[in-house]
């Protein structure tokens, strides 16, 4: 029962280069430099305004065909089709770049080709769609026509241990993923946790871990710490053309990692931040997620509940290689009239310019994200429907139900 009980809790989210230093990696006679950049809080081209074209939107509440449960990722393939994952209906939806509905992939189930939960998606080096399941940890392997590909297994549940997974992505010929792999103890009632980001093999084990975190949960004296159940830099990464993997492993910081294919670490650049604490809003959502645990998987447990949001929320790598950073602030407090900001960095870490990205919306309710380099979608009541899985109410506090949510595609000017 305690296996059982912690799986459930665990598959729960200038003059601007002022400094350049080169640190010395001990432990061999021939040293590893890694270059350091450290950038101001101001952008070297300063800010530049992004207005985000409207092309079609599907869904909402006048749209009975296409209906949505929580889309949480967007990926355009070479014929500019759009596949959204919807990982409350456990499907693929796939449209055309007019907005058509061309196929569904993928369904709810344990048999060959389906998948419960899905947390992300990418297309993998072989051709086929790669879709994660958070637990037990696997990747579902699909063609373009939804037969099939195969599966991905990680871990191994009779021999004490197995994965929960969150994250893939794949450039390059590179395929990384992110999760944690947790071993029981039933004897001592403890449970091992390693969080990590690493590249898998073909065969879908794990080669090269570019980082990872161990704690120890012991059911005998459980707490609901954000920083043990939560915090993870498997949210904060990318992986570009050349098969590099760009990652924001430190929770504060603003410390943003260059990994080659190797997992070697070629870069580290940063840039000076504030830290964002959390309002009102973002404290009420936090413990609403947290109450929800402890009240349904470990009764009693006492909470602790971060005061500031992470540095970097997200990143992306684009196509020249540019590195896109979304802050906490630009996330969760942005000024009126501006949906979002990212900070674009040069390649080799030089804070270039600020990106303030101007649509329809609003960020503290809906979620933008990008495919591909011309095309971004707004995901409208995103936070609401993301929270009522945790069983908070988000922002309806009149009693009735959320308007269906609706995904609007844009064109990047």
């Amino acid at each position: 029962m305690k296996c059982c009980k912690m799986a459930a809790l665990s598959r729960l989210i200038g003059p601007i280069l002022i400094l350049t230093i080169l640190i010395l990696q001990a432990g061999s006679a021939a040293a590893t430099v890694v270059p350091r950049i450290e950038n101001s809080a101001e952008p070297a081209q300063g800010v530049h305004t992004v207005e985000l074209e409207e092309l079609w939107r599907v869904g909402g509440e006048d749209d009975e065909e296409n209906i949505f449960g929580i889309v949480n990722r967007a990926l355009v393939d070479e014929d500019n089709n759009i596949f959204l994952l919807d990982s409350q209906l456990a499907q693929v939806s796939v449209y055309s770049p007019d907005g058509e509905l061309i196929k569904i992939l993928g369904h709810e189930g344990e048999g060959p080709g389906e998948f419960r939960s899905p947390t992300d998606m990418c297309f993998l080096p072989d051709g086929n769609l790669g879709v994660v399941q958070a637990f037990p940890g696997k990747v579902i392997k699909l063609a373009m026509d939804g037969t099939p590909a195969g599966t991905w297994e990680l871990g191994d549940p009779t021999s004490g241990g197995f994965f929960i997974m969150r994250a893939l992505k794949s450039e390059g010929g590179l395929v990384v993923a992110g999760g944690t792999e947790q071993r029981v103890d039933q004897a001592s009632g403890k449970i091992s946790r390693r969080n990590f980001v690493g590249s898998l093999a073909e065969d879908g084990s794990l080669a090269h871990t570019y980082s990872e975190k161990e704690h120890i949960l012991d059911l005998g004296n459980l707490k609901l710490d954000e920083l043990e159940i939560i915090e993870s830099p498997d949210r904060r990464y990318d992986v570009s053309l050349k098969g590099k993997t760009v990652m924001a492993i430190p929770r504060y910081g603003y410390e943003v990692s260059v990994f080659d294919s190797a997992g070697q670490l070629e870069r580290v650049f940063t840039r000076q931040y504030e830290s964002w604490k959390r309002d009102e809003r973002a404290l009420t959502m936090w413990q609403n997620i947290f109450e929800t645990i402890e009240r349904t998987q470990a009764p009693g447990a006492p909470i602790h509940i971060e005061e500031y949001q992470p540095d970097v929320e997200f990143l992306r790598v684009a196509s020249d290689g540019s590195i896109w950073v979304l802050t906490s602030r630009a996330m969760w407090d942005s000024p009126e009239g501006i949906f979002t900001s990212y900070d674009v960095f040069s390649p080799d870490g030089v804070y270039q310019k600020k990106l303030d990205i101007v649509c329809e919306g609003d960020s503290r309710k809906d979620f933008l994200f990008f495919a591909g380099d011309d095309l971004a979608f707004v995901v409208t009541g995103f936070w609401d429907a993301a929270l009522s899985q945790f069983g908070g109410a988000g922002d309806q506090d009149d009693g009735e139900e959320p308007e269906p949510m609706a995904v609007i595609c844009y064109r990047i000017k």
